[in-house]
C-alpha cells in the first residue's frame, strides 16, 4: 500500500459531511490537503485545511487545481434522492458531467481517482423476491444496477463512466460504494440525513415524518468507518468497485423508536407522510471484498446513534 505521508489529494466536496472529515484525517496522517467546493449543501464542521469555492462543472478550474495533486477523490455531488426529483437535469449535470471532468483531468494529468459511488445504484435488494432469502443476505459488487431514481441513475452512469476510463486509458480510478453514511455534523435539513433529521426534530419536540410504511430498511455506517474506506482507496488499487457497510439493518420505523426513546421516551412523535416516488425497500451491504483489504466497520448502529445523539445534544446545550 501507498504512504499517506507527503502525498497531496484534492477533494471535491471537501466542505461536506464526509469531505470534512476526510480531509481532517488526512491531514492529521501528514497529507497536503486541498479542497473545492460549491457550498451548495456544505456543512459547519471544523476543518483543518483551506475549501476554495469552486465548482467540478468547469472543467478548466478542475484541470488546474489537478496539476499539483498525486490523487483526486471525487466526493462533490447532488446527493439527495428528493432534489433529483424536482432537478432531474441539474443532477445528472453535476453528477454525470462533473464526474467527466475528474476523469479527464485525471486522465490528462495523469493522476490516481478515487470515486464516491453510492449504494442507491443497486435499487431493493433483488434477493428478497426469492423464496430463499436470507435476512442476512447481503448485497454485493455483483448485485445488478438497478437504482431507482434520478439520483441513483445519475450515479449509476458515473460509476461505469469510471469503469469505462480505467479499461480504455489504464487509470488507476477507485470507485467507493458506501452504504448509509451517518455522524457528527451530517446536515439536519431537507437534503440532510435521516437519522440526524429525526433528532434535531426530537429534540425540538416536533414530529418525525415518515414516509410510506416506515419498513424501508437501510445499512448504516459510522463517519470514521466510512473515512477508513476513503483511506484505503488513496493508499490501494481496486481492480474492481468495492462496497462498505455493516451487513446489518435497522427499518426507518426502528429509527423513529430508537431516537423517540433516548431524547423523549415519554412524548415523542411522528407523522405518517405518502409513500416517496422510487424509494428502496432494503440496503444490505456484503462487505467481503471490503474485509479481504483490511477494512471492517468498528462501530454497531446502536453505539453509533448514542454517540450521535450525545454529540446533538451538547451542540444544542451549546447554542441556548
Amino acid at each position: 500500500m501507498t504512504s499517506l505521508r507527503e502525498m497531496s489529494v484534492l477533494i471535491t466536496g471537501a466542505a461536506g459531511f464526509i469531505g470534512s472529515a476526510l480531509g481532517n484525517r488526512l491531514v492529521a496522517e501528514g497529507v497536503r490537503v486541498q479542497g473545492l467546493d460549491s457550498y451548495f449543501h456544505a456543512c459547519n464542521a471544523p476543518r483543518s485545511f483551506s475549501v476554495e469555492n469552486g465548482d467540478v462543472r468547469f472543467s478548466d478550474l478542475i484541470l488546474m487545481r489537478a496539476k499539483n495533486v498525486d490523487t483526486i477523490v471525487h466526493l462533490a455531488a447532488a446527493i439527495n434522492v428528493d432534489f433529483s426529483h424536482v432537478m432531474p437535469e441539474a443532477a445528472f449535470d453535476i453528477n454525470l458531467d462533473g464526474t467527466i471532468n475528474i476523469l479527464e483531468a485525471a486522465r490528462k494529468l495523469d493522476k490516481n481517482v478515487v470515486f464516491a459511488s453510492s449504494s442507491e445504484i443497486y435499487g431493493t435488494h433483488q434477493d428478497t423476491l426469492l423464496s430463499d432469502f436470507s435476512e442476512n443476505t447481503g448485497m454485493d459488487e455483483r448485485h445488478p444496477l438497478d437504482g431507482q431514481s434520478p439520483y441513483a441513475a445519475s450515479k449509476i452512469a458515473a460509476d461505469r463512466a469510471c469503469f469505462a476510463w480505467s479499461k480504455t486509458y489504464g487509470m488507476r480510478v477507485n470507485c467507493v460504494r458506501l452504504f448509509n453514511v451517518y455522524g457528527p455534523w451530517q446536515a439536519d435539513d431537507g437534503y440532510g440525513g435521516v437519522i440526524a433529521k429525526f433528532v434535531r426534530l426530537a429534540l425540538q419536540g416536533k414530529a418525525m415524518p415518515i414516509y410510506g410504511n416506515g419498513d424501508q430498511r437501510r445499512d448504516y455506517l459510522w463517519i470514521d468507518d466510512a473515512v477508513e474506506a476513503y483511506v484505503l482507496a488513496i493508499r490501494s488499487k481496486f481492480r474492481t468497485p468495492v462496497n462498505f457497510g455493516t451487513g446489518s439493518t435497522v427499518s426507518i420505523n426502528e429509527i423513529a423508536q430508537k431516537i423517540g426513546e433516548k431524547i423523549s421516551p415519554n412524548i415523542w412523535r411522528w407523522e405518517k407522510e405518502p409513500p416517496r416516488p422510487g424509494e428502496v425497500d432494503l440496503l444490505r451491504c456484503d462487505w467481503s471484498k471490503a474485509k479481504s483489504m483490511g477494512w471492517k466497520p468498528t462501530v454497531a448502529f446502536d453505539e453509533g446513534l448514542q454517540r450521535y445523539v450525545d454529540w446533538a445534544r451538547s451542540l444544542a446545550h451549546l447554542s441556548d
